[in-house]
């Protein structure tokens, strides 16, 4: 379930205010429209799915339709809010996110970003964004009571502005929510990388992996497609082959052993793997790449002396003897 669903690309402007409000308390409500809630000054409490934020100076919320939400703001604790409403729809309106989808990446990776809303600060213009559109929008309006739907009451270079103010914001809540998901999307990353490091030798399951990142395993999957280019299985299997290929080289061991030390449950299944990522067979890689493995390092004997200054003597057993070693 992404932030924002692309298959309704057309957006109609609902509602919009710019107010100080000295104190406010919601009811609980839910609407089919997104909603952008910024706070320019003091700060609130917002109720989402009954988790509870408290926003504060250049931060903001993004719902997604449909998300039960609240706001709250205390008695003598006033709070600046600039809010921003717009249905997505099927049917063409003045404003259309395919361009912006098509154009931008942050946007394209915006609107797959998973959940039903997201918290974070304002990194970049957001706030001016969203206040130049705001203003805007207001300066159109006629009268407080007109009740008429906003593409009726624009002029064709009010509504060309409004469109472009429109897109610009969506670009600047795009860098956001991309710049505050990337920072975690890589903590969450690491997380599993990390799993994967300290089980390499078990069953790693998909599921207990996104389970031990914090995240579910579909995210999981679209951070790792996203910054390693590759399937979660994929990734285990590389890390899984990379060291076999350590234990071909710088052990004895027998290939049966180095397959069962790398996580595989047979020699035959670890070959064709083997063989199909390196071109080769594990045997062949040894003999081309193995080292040897002659233990002897000359025939002196190396020891600290009583100045703690290294210092080497043959290797001869007379004078071994009369040494207190």
């Amino acid at each position: 379930m992404s932030l924002l669903d692309i298959r309704t690309p057309y957006v109609e402007i609902t509602a919009f205010y710019a107010l100080n409000l000295p104190e406010y308390s919601m009811h609980p409500h839910r609407h089919p429209r997104c909603e952008i809630m910024y706070v320019t000054k003091g700060s609130c409490q917002i109720y989402v799915n009954e988790q509870e934020f408290c926003l504060k100076e250049q931060q903001f919320v993004f719902l997604k339709a449909d998300v039960l939400h609240r706001l709250s703001i205390p008695k003598g604790r006033p709070c600046s809010i600039l809010n921003l409403e717009f249905s997505c729809l099927n049917s063409k309106t003045d404003i259309s996110l395919s361009g912006l989808l098509a154009e931008s990446p942050s946007f394209a990776g915006f609107a797959d970003c998973p959940g039903e809303y997201f918290t974070g600060d304002d990194t970049d213009h957001l706030g001016y964004s969203l206040k130049d559109l705001i203003n805007q929008l207001r300066n159109g309006v006629p009268c407080k009571h007109d009740v008429r739907s906003l593409s009726e009451i624009y002029t064709p270079d009010q509504k060309c502005l409004i469109r472009l103010l429109f897109l610009r914001m969506m670009l600047e809540l795009s860098k956001c929510v991309q710049s505050h998901s990337k920072n975690t999307g890589m903590l969450y990353l690491r997380r599993a990388q990390d799993y994967i490091a300290s089980h390499l030798t078990e069953e790693i399951r998909v599921p207990a992996l996104a389970e031990c990142a914090g995240i579910n395993k579909s995210y999981l999957q679209s951070l790792f497609s996203r910054y390693m280019d590759c399937t979660i299985t994929d990734y285990i299997n590389r890390k899984r082959l990379e060291h076999s290929v350590f234990l071909l080289i710088n052990s004895s061991l027998s290939v049966t052993d180095v397959a069962f030390q790398s996580g595989y449950n047979s020699r035959q299944h670890f070959g064709s793997t083997f063989e199909k990522y390196y071109g080769i067979s594990p045997r062949a890689y040894r003999q081309l790449h193995g080292k040897n493995m002659d233990p002897s390092t000359g025939e002196d004997y190396y020891y600290v002396g009583e100045d703690g200054v290294w210092a080497n003597i043959p290797m001869k057993l007379p004078e071994l003897s009369s040494r207190a070693v």
